[in-house]
């Protein structure tokens, strides 16, 4: 599993939990997330981190440059708001990544987007009790916009 990097985390009933993500490899044993993560916290698109070996296995061992992008995970109630959702952060310059069968979408907020402009759909949809979101990953650059 040399493409994927495992994440440990604490999940909602504080209990132990793994989630992997794709990674690219660099050079000097650092390696770039290459995909947005749906649970684990602490973690951004791009971010630059180190791993530790153990069984065949990547585990994340420690952030070495973080990439200025932000991770937002949604969970639904109302799954008819999904494709309103995903097209207005779209077209507020986010991307994201859908698991259906949950309901879930882990979102990718690059450095270049206006935070304050998210935050303010975001806190908007939360109060029609469309969904419930978490603020898993955000950036000093997206801090500043708040």
């Amino acid at each position: 599993m040399e493409n994927k990097v495992i994440l440990t985390y604490y999940d909602v009933e504080n209990k132990l939990a793994e989630e992997s993500v794709w990674i690219e490899a660099l050079d000097n044993e650092k390696y770039q997330v290459k995909n947005v993560p749906f649970f684990a916290p602490n973690i951004a698109y791009n971010d630059i981190i180190t791993v530790e070996k153990d069984d065949g296995c990547l585990y994340f061992e420690e952030m070495v440059e973080p990439s200025e992008h932000s991770t937002i995970q949604i969970v639904f109630f109302n799954n008819k708001k999904i494709k309103e959702v995903t097209k207005t952060l779209e077209e507020l310059g986010c991307s994201w990544e859908g698991i259906d069968e949950q309901q879930i979408l882990a979102v990718d907020i690059p450095p270049s987007v206006n935070y304050a402009v998210v935050q303010n759909f975001l806190k908007k949809m939360l109060s029609e009790n469309a969904f419930d979101y978490k603020e898993a990953c955000l950036s000093e650059t997206h801090q500043s916009n708040i």
